[in-house]
C-alpha cells in the first residue's frame, strides 16, 4: 500500500483552525472584549444585564436588589444631585462589556439616575453598542460638528429617561454612562457639565 500524503488544503485548514482563534482573541478589539469578559467571569465577577430603554422612575431600590440579587449591594441614604439615597455594587461586566461599578440613585425611593463605570479601553465599543441598540444619539449633528461648538456628550432620549455618554474621553475623564429619569435643564444648556 502506498502512503497517502496529507492534502495541502487540509494542512492549511488545520493551521487556520489552530492560529486564527488565538489571534482573534488577542489582537482584535472584539476578541479582547470577549476574552476579558470571560476572564472576569472565571474570576467570579458579576455580569449585569441592563436594558437601558426599559429603565424608568417606577423602579424602587427593592426592585433593583430583587432583579439583581447576585450583586452585593451597598445601599443607604446619601444626598446627591440625583437623589436622597443610593445603591451601588462592584460588577465585572455590563451587557458583555468589562465594567467596574454601577450606582443606582433614588429620590423618594424611586429610581432617578444610574451611573455605570466601564473599563476605558472599551469606550468606542460601548458607543457602537449603544448606537446599534438605540440608534443615533439625538444630538448627532451637533456632536459631529467641527470646532469648539461641537457637543462632547452624546444624548439619547429614551422616552422614560435620557442617556448621556461622552463622545471621547480626556485623560481625566471617567469612562461612564449616565441615565437620568428626567432631562435636567443643565443638559439643554451645557451637556458636558451634566455628564462630567
Amino acid at each position: 500500500m502506498a502512503d497517502k500524503k496529507p492534502s495541502v488544503h487540509k494542512t492549511i485548514l488545520i493551521l487556520i483552525l489552530v492560529f486564527i482563534p488565538p489571534y482573534w482573541l488577542l489582537f482584535t478589539d472584539e476578541g479582547s472584549r470577549v476574552s476579558d469578559t470571560a476572564l472576569l467571569w472565571l474570576l467570579g465577577e458579576v455580569d449585569m444585564k441592563i436594558s437601558l430603554p426599559d429603565l424608568d422612575n417606577q423602579f424602587t431600590a427593592k426592585d433593583i436588589q430583587t432583579v439583581y440579587a447576585d450583586n452585593e449591594w451597598q445601599c443607604g441614604e446619601r444626598m446627591t444631585e440625583f437623589g436622597d439615597s443610593i445603591c451601588g455594587s462592584q460588577i465585572g461586566s455590563f451587557n458583555g462589556f468589562p465594567a467596574r461599578f454601577v450606582t443606582f440613585f433614588f429620590r423618594g425611593d424611586r429610581l432617578s439616575a444610574l451611573k455605570l463605570i466601564y473599563r476605558e479601553p472599551y469606550h468606542e465599543q460601548v458607543i457602537g453598542h449603544l448606537i446599534g441598540k438605540l440608534g443615533q444619539p439625538g444630538n448627532v449633528a451637533q456632536a459631529l460638528a467641527e470646532g469648539p461648538e461641537a457637543d462632547n456628550v452624546l444624548q439619547w432620549d429614551l422616552g422614560t429617561g435620557v442617556l448621556l455618554l461622552k463622545k471621547s474621553l480626556g485623560k481625566q475623564d471617567e469612562p461612564s454612562l449616565l441615565w437620568l429619569a428626567t432631562k435636567p435643564a443643565i443638559v439643554l444648556d451645557n451637556p458636558d457639565q451634566a455628564a462630567g
